[in-house]
């Protein structure tokens, strides 16, 4: 990724955490989820799509998400659940972890104290994503993180307050993309 891009990025995650407003669109015809990874499905309750769909951000496509609920029933944090994303454009694993501490901190989820020990686990686990990649993001009902690339796991994190702070980046009222978490939910908007 050259600075142009990084600088793109990095413009576009400050105004997308710095507005909370709804500037993502999430496209209205719904697109259709792809499997669940068969590793990522394992040990877990029967998971079915929920919701989700295309996040653009300022018109750029960034990337399709699905939430995958116990038989795609209404979302319960206390039960397993996996957020599927399909990546269309480049990120570096770094920069991933990075922006989700960002969108922590604009929710006011976790602390400083916890940070740089998140964005090091989350650094661990997340690589370098290219379009059509898929990272999936499992949480277990022992309250782990686990995360699959492309279908292999990449790596667990155990920290029940991780997993909350993590996946409230989409699923937490205060979502810096409302209308997503909405989609994401099942609910149309």
């Amino acid at each position: 990724m050259n600075w142009l891009q990084r600088s793109f990025i990095s413009i576009v995650s400050v105004l997308v955490v710095a507005s909370g407003a709804p500037i993502a669109s999430a496209q209205s015809d719904a697109l259709s989820a792809p499997a669940l990874p068969v590793a990522a499905a394992a040990g877990t309750m029967t998971l079915k799509p929920r919701g989700g769909g295309l996040l653009r951000v300022f018109g750029f496509r960034v990337y399709n998400a699905y939430l995958w609920t116990p038989d795609g029933a209404s979302f319960d944090p206390r039960k397993p659940y996996a957020l599927d994303i399909e990546y269309l454009r480049n990120f570096e694993g770094r920069a991933l972890a990075e922006q989700s501490i960002k969108e922590m901190r604009s929710q006011e989820i976790g602390s400083d104290a916890v940070y740089p020990k998140w964005v090091a686990e989350m650094t661990r686990v997340f690589p370098n994503v290219k379009p059509n990649d898929r990272l999936t993001g499992v949480a277990t009902a022992e309250r782990t993180a686990k995360f699959f690339y492309n279908g292999a796991l990449a790596g667990e994190i155990r920290d029940p307050e991780f997993v909350d702070a993590f996946f409230g980046i989409w699923l937490n009222e205060k979502s810096s993309q409302p209308r997503f978490r909405e989609r994401l939910l099942g609910n149309k908007q």
